[in-house]
């Protein structure tokens, strides 16, 4: 026996504490390797696309400290390593102990609620669809929700499946300097002039933000050199690939700019915006069917604010995806109202949908008045700056712990929860979708984390990347169901 094996073999055949440190190393030098080598977007395979995490889904942590993203990525080795572990005696639920796909769909469609004789509050937005399909034209829906919208999860497979539908193309309204780096569909690239603010990071005593729909903006103090690039992801198959239209929200002060657009052959879109304080301005530049990379760019002394940025097709139907790390759906009055009504006044949204609560639930209260309350603020605040809008209030997802008899079961607090924020959407005369009944109910985050295959992680909290592809599809299912019970009730001409 050579030298290298006798240290690293111990006399009784086992191998010594040295070797199984090399080992464990050599692991995790492959899966990190992997994990920076692996494209973003997966690999396409058959009908399914294969992904590995990134270094980034291992390492992001909640910057706020609070709610489930903190709770989650602070858990303690050993509580992790045991709810890897599966229960001797899995809690009940609806859905079988390891259910499938199938078993989800098989589930009755969950209705959207409305409340008393607002039954017709979809009416609007499903006759603003059939026009904009007839005439060729846009309509948008807002997707706001918690970190379970990351990285346009959940967001992505709703928007596919309307598309398919009601055609469309482009991803519509983008974060520019999201938590997690990452969008499957379009890889987006700032200069150092750019600094960014979000309304979830705002101080109480602070002035309102000058945010956009997506509670976020990029601003330079002095725009010149600025710039912006957009380029493509590689799925090919995606429609939201096929966008024709950039579109830009900014304000700008002190002096006239100089924006330009531009692919690396030749210039597309040229224009002068001149300073007007406080108003929001909107540059739409038609890109053709040009797929290069394309680069946004500033010239000038004066400074400008970015609302927003947003890639769309001429037509059909656009679903913005909207993370708001942390959030209870309480951050909107954290913005300049002026700016944020300005910036819904231009995309003409016909519906808003809000889908949190997930972090209203490690940290249990007496009762959710409080909560209640200022969420129907909140709410009424959205219909105040959009007053065409319909606003849908996706409610809070089951969320599981370790309990007393050592299983793992829902908290005890999520029905509260659910039942404060349907009262809130009611009060506020909002419609209300319960996400937590729409996936089984009690303890079915469980059976989602224990299906096969597995549709939320063993955290008991967020989805898989199968398992935001459900939501969406449950989502989907009860929009679609909603559509065609209205349909019914539109003259047969104007269908």
């Amino acid at each position: 026996m050579d030298a290298i094996n006798a240290r690293r073999i111990l006399p009784n055949g086992s191998l010594s504490p040295l070797a199984v440190l090399l080992y464990l190393f050599a692991v995790i030098a492959a899966v990190a390797l992997i994990s920076c080598t692996f494209p973003s977007n997966g690999i396409p395979f058959f009908s399914r696309t294969i992904t590995f995490p990134s270094i980034t889904d291992w390492t992001n942590s909640d910057d706020e400290g609070s709610g489930v993203d903190y709770f989650v990525a602070n858990l303690s080795t050993d509580d992790f390593l045991k709810r890897l572990a599966l229960p001797q005696k899995l809690t009940h639920s609806v859905l079988p102990a390891k259910c499938t796909p199938n078993d989800v769909r098989a589930l009755p469609v969950q209705p959207i609620e409305f409340p008393r004789g607002k039954e017709n509050m979809m009416l609007p937005v499903w006759q603003q669809l059939l026009v904009a399909q007839k005439n060729r034209k846009l309509m948008r829906i807002l997707h706001y929700g918690d970190s379970q919208l990351e990285a346009d999860r959940i967001t992505m497979y709703l928007r596919n499946s309307l598309q398919q539908r009601f055609g469309g193309g482009g991803v519509g309204y983008v974060a520019l300097n999201p938590v997690i780096p990452v969008n499957p569909t379009v890889k987006i690239s700032l200069s150092n002039d750019w600094k960014h603010t979000a309304a979830l990071v705002k101080y109480k005593e602070a002035a309102p933000l000058n945010v956009g729909v997506q509670l976020s903006s990029m601003y330079a103090n002095r725009a010149d050199d600025a710039w912006i690039k957009l380029e493509r992801r590689a799925l090919r198959t995606y429609a939201p690939l096929k966008f024709s239209q950039v579109k830009l929200l900014l304000t700008c002060s002190r002096e006239p700019l100089l924006l330009e657009i531009s692919t690396p052959t030749k210039l597309v879109h040229q224009t002068v915006v001149m300073p007007q304080p406080n108003r929001v301005q909107q540059v739409i530049a038609d890109i053709g069917a040009s797929r290069e990379p394309l680069t946004i760019s500033f010239s000038g002394n004066g400074s400008t604010v970015v609302h927003g940025l947003a890639m769309d097709y001429r037509s059909g139907i656009a679903v913005d995806n909207i993370p708001l790390r942390s959030s209870n759906g309480i951050d909107f009055s954290k913005a300049n109202e002026s700016i944020l009504q300005q910036c819904y006044k231009f995309i003409n949204v016909p519906l808003i949908i809000l889908q949190v609560g997930v972090n209203m639930v490690p940290e249990p209260f007496a009762n959710y008045q409080e909560y209640e309350d200022e969420l129907c603020r909140q709410l009424q605040l959205l219909k105040k700056l959009a007053p065409q809008t319909a606003i849908l209030l996706a409610g809070v997802s089951d969320i599981a712990r370790k309990d007393p008899k050592g299983g793992i079961s829902s908290y005890p607090n999520i029905e509260a929860i659910r039942d404060a924020q349907r009262r809130a959407a009611f009060r506020a005369k909002c419609a209300f979708w319960d996400t937590y009944e729409a996936m089984g109910g009690k303890n079915s985050i469980v059976a989602w984390a224990y299906a096969q295959p597995a549709l939320a992680t063993k955290d008991f909290c967020h989805f898989s990347a199968a398992g935001t592809e459900m939501m969406a599809e449950l989502l989907y299912r009860s929009l679609m169901g909603n559509y065609e019970k209205q349909l019914k009730k539109l003259p047969a001409q104007r269908r």
